[in-house]
C-alpha cells in the first residue's frame, strides 16, 4: 500500500529529512525501524524510516537527493513499506523456495564477542559460520537491529511472519521456531536476540534452557518451519 502526503525537507543537525504527518503505528500498523521505499516528486530510493517515539517518524534524505530535488518549498512524498532493503537480497543465490537449508533442528551458537548475538542467532538458523554471517550482513558488534536481521533472513530464504509480535510482558504462546528479543540489563544495548526452537532457548549469551524467564521477552518474530 503507497501513503501520499505533501511535505518539506528540513534539515536536523548534519542530515535532511521530511516529516511523516500521521502515525505510523496506527496507520501502517509498524513499529521500529521499517523499510520503505520513498518516491519524492519521482525521486525513487530505499531507505528506513527514523522513529521519533509515539509513532511519529521521519523519512531520511542523502544530500545526493535533496539537491537533485531542487526546492525548499512543497513536495509530493510517497512511500511504500517493503520487506527489506535490496542491498543484501538482490545478490542472494537462495530462494524461498530453495532456502539455505530446512530447519529441522538447532544447534547452539555463542557469540564470540558481546554484541553479536544476531549473528549467532541467525547462524544457528541457516547453518553459515558467524564469519559468514557478519560478511553478508555488512554489520559488526551492537549493529544487529531486527529489520538487518530481517533482510538476512530473506537472503538465506528462510521464511518468516510479516510482522514483529511485541508481547507488552505478557506471557504469550511462541511458534515453533522463532527469533527473540530479550531484555537483558546486562548487555550494553539493554536486550539481546536468542532462538526458540521446539520447546527450548538457545541463548547465544547464556547457552540452552528448556526454562526462561518470559516476561523478559519484548518481541519476538516467528521463524516459518
Amino acid at each position: 500500500m503507497k501513503y501520499s502526503f505533501i511535505g518539506k525537507i528540513f534539515r536536523d543537525g548534519n542530515r535532511n529529512y521530511i516529516k511523516i504527518p500521521f502515525n505510523v503505528w496506527e496507520t501502517c500498523g509498524q513499529k521500529g525501524m521499517i523499510p520503505v521505499k520513498a518516491d519524492i516528486e519521482s525521486v525513487v530510493f530505499e531507505c528506513k524510516l527514523v522513529p521519533k517515539g509515539h509513532g511519529n517518524y521521519y523519512i531520511p534524505v542523502l544530500k545526493a537527493f535533496s539537491d537533485k530535488l531542487g526546492k525548499t518549498g512543497e513536495l509530493k512524498v510517497s512511500f511504500e513499506i517493503i520487506e527489506e532493503l535490496s542491498r543484501i537480497n538482490s545478490r542472494s543465490p537462495y530462494t524461498k523456495k530453495e532456502p539455505v537449508r530446512k530447519i529441522d533442528n538447532i544447534d547452539l551458537v555463542l557469540q564470540p564477542e558481546a554484541g553479536l548475538c544476531g549473528q549467532a542467532c541467525l547462524a544457528m538458523l541457516s547453518g553459515a559460520d558467524i564469519k559468514e554471517i557478519i560478511k553478508i550482513m555488512k554489520c559488526g558488534k551492537w549493529q544487529a537491529s531486527f529489520s538487518r536481521v530481517i533482510e538476512t533472513l530473506n537472503y538465506f530464504g528462510i521464511e518468516h511472519s510479516e510482522k514483529i509480535t511485541y508481547t507488552q510482558k505478557k506471557d504469550i504462546e511462541l511458534s515453533k521456531c522463532c527469533i527473540l528479543n530479550i531484555r537483558d540489563e546486562k548487555s550494553l544495548k539493554g536486550s539481546h536476540m536468542a532462538v526458540y526452537f521446539d520447546k527450548k532457548f538457545y541463548d547465544p549469551v547464556y547457552g540452552i534452557s528448556e526454562k526462561y524467564n518470559r516476561a523478559k521477552i519484548i518481541s519476538f518474530l516467528e521463524i516459518k518451519v
